[in-house]
């Protein structure tokens, strides 16, 4: 009770200061941008509020169809003017000078309480350490090491679904979602964590590590889809104490946290005592010289830096690190290929096109026979395009700047001014999505465009023309293990399983990732499967 009176007080107080001081702060450069009418604005709750009552970033497409690369919206709570920015050239500025440009404070304090101050949440110099002593894990060499648990991971999800058919009468009707989310919590444990989940184990058991994390992460997915998810990041942005409010949606952002948290704490006592046993066996030596972990997992190589007293990350900023790759690793993975077979449902006779060229290479595939499958590229390509994990984010800007357009503003030109302070949001699958950049069925499933001889440098920047993976280099950092998995068990469900619509209405919405939305039931996505 008494911290809800507490935050309408600060509400109150805040009103009463920004809104005299936004009128001030009022630059003439984005009073001169279009953007939609006021009238369809609320007072309070600015353009924002309908950005989350429609599906995922469907108002942001639609005015940028209207508006154009560069247009301004309204913000929650009096917060100055927001800039929508879908311009491609603008876009790429902004993330190739990720110093300048950092994470709105909408965005931070859920990504802490969620993941903790880990890669994800980090800026600055302390992002440039993490991000240095993590990229070995991603290079294309480490990751094409992890192919064959890819495929193991991705045959046991094959035989789970196959076993499931066969104990149906016509087919199997059930929650794609909650298999595609097991299979990719048992790939990001053996390849970032050196730790077996089970997950798709049918002993699994309702207190298990894989257990709880997949209920919490479905309890904070629900949360996401209720008004509240809306309220809590904007209040937060306008005062950030709220974030150590005792809330539901923070709360729930904090259990899956305590959960992993847990778990990496068991896996980082386990390593300390490996690494104390082998110490003490070699204690003429230098530390240097010791066995390190030979492992090119995630925790391996945090691990060998802290050992070697190299660059090294604190207790903490390991821990927060293995919550991000659990959650993150997994979750993102999942929600965009959940999204390809419910796309591949839908189009059957690409669904059957797919199937025979994964059937024309043979069962046994190696990594080099899924780089050189064309059809599946694009297939995985083109969901990857049409339903991005993380389909939008924000920027503040710390020191004024200008940023170059690709297509001028009309009475701005090719070149808009960026004050200090300002807040640009950037919906990746608006971009995605751009009929100038992908024709008139830019919103159409249809790999086959992937297939067409096409100049590069009419493609946008970002990973094959696509901000799906961000840009720059805050780019994803496991953008090819991404890539990688999301083949190798594409191809694998694929080639034995037939995927069918069930005629259900399915919603995309944001909560925190692209989620399938069935009512009002976030993670929620029916297919029907029968045997090939």
């Amino acid at each position: 009770m008494y911290p809800v009176l507490s935050a309408i007080g600060l509400l109150a107080v805040y009103a009463l200061i920004r809104i005299p001081l936004n009128k001030r702060r009022a630059h003439d450069d984005v009073q001169s941008l279009p953007g939609p009418a006021s009238s369809i604005a609320s007072w309070i709750w600015g353009h924002e509020l309908l950005t989350f009552q429609h599906a995922a970033t469907q108002m942001y497409c639609v005015w940028a169809r209207s508006f154009g690369g560069l247009f301004k919206i309204k913000g929650a709570l009096f917060h100055p003017d927001i800039i929508v920015a879908t311009d491609h050239a603008a876009v790429h500025h902004i993330f190739a000078h990720s110093d300048l440009y950092v994470k709105s404070p909408a965005f931070r304090p859920p990504i802490k309480n969620l993941l903790g101050e880990g890669l994800v949440w980090s800026e600055g110099e302390d992002w440039h350490r993490q991000r240095k002593i993590l990229s070995p894990a991603f290079s294309e060499g480490a990751v094409k090491g992890m192919t064959s648990v890819i495929f193991e991971c991705a045959e046991r999800l094959e035989t789970r679904l196959t076993n499931l058919i066969l104990d149906s009468k016509d087919g199997a009707s059930l929650n794609i979602v909650h298999y595609i989310s097991a299979c990719t919590l048992d790939i990001i444990g053996a390849v970032a964590l050196s730790h077996s989940f089970s997950a798709q184990s049918a002993r699994t058991e309702a207190h298990s590590d894989a257990a709880q994390i997949s209920a919490s992460w479905a309890d904070h997915v629900n949360m996401g889809l209720k008004p509240i998810s809306f309220f809590v990041p904007i209040i937060v942005r306008a005062i950030p104490a709220i974030a150590k409010a005792p809330l539901p949606l923070m709360q729930t952002q904090g259990v899956c946290k305590t959960i992993v948290r847990r778990l990496g704490q068991k896996i980082l006592e386990r390593e300390k005592v490996t690494a104390s046993v082998e110490k003490s066996n070699g204690d003429a030596r230098q530390e240097e010289e010791l066995p390190q972990p030979k492992g090119k997992d995630i925790i391996s190589i945090l691990l060998r830096s802290r050992r070697l007293g190299k660059d090294s990350l604190s207790d903490e900023q390991v821990l927060d690190n293995i919550s991000t790759f659990a959650m993150v690793g997994h979750e993102t993975t999942a929600g965009s290929l959940t999204f390809t077979l419910w796309e591949l449902a839908r189009n059957p006779a690409i669904q059957d096109r797919l199937r025979a060229e994964i059937l024309s290479c043979g069962r046994d595939l190696s990594y080099d026979d899924i780089q050189k499958l064309e059809f599946l590229d694009a297939v995985v390509k083109e969901g990857l395009r049409l339903h991005p994990a993380s389909p939008q984010t924000e920027r503040l800007a710390l020191e004024d700047d200008v940023i170059p357009l690709s297509n001028p503003v009309t009475g701005i030109g090719g070149a808009f001014r960026i004050r200090k302070g300002q807040v640009i949001h950037i919906p990746f699958q608006a971009m995605n999505t751009n009929p100038q950049v992908w024709g008139p069925t830019a919103a159409v499933f249809d790999p086959s465009r992937w297939l067409q001889a096409r100049d590069p440098a009419t493609f946008p920047s970002g990973w094959s023309g696509l901000l799906t993976f961000c840009d720059g280099p805050r780019n994803c950092i496991g953008w090819r293990l991404a890539v990688l998995e999301f083949k190798i068990i594409l191809a694998t469900v694929v080639r034995s399983i037939i995927l069918v619509d069930t005629g259900v209405h399915v919603e995309e919405k944001i909560s925190p990732t692209l989620q399938p939305v069935v009512g009002d039931k976030g993670g929620l996505l029916p297919l029907r499967l029968k045997l090939v």
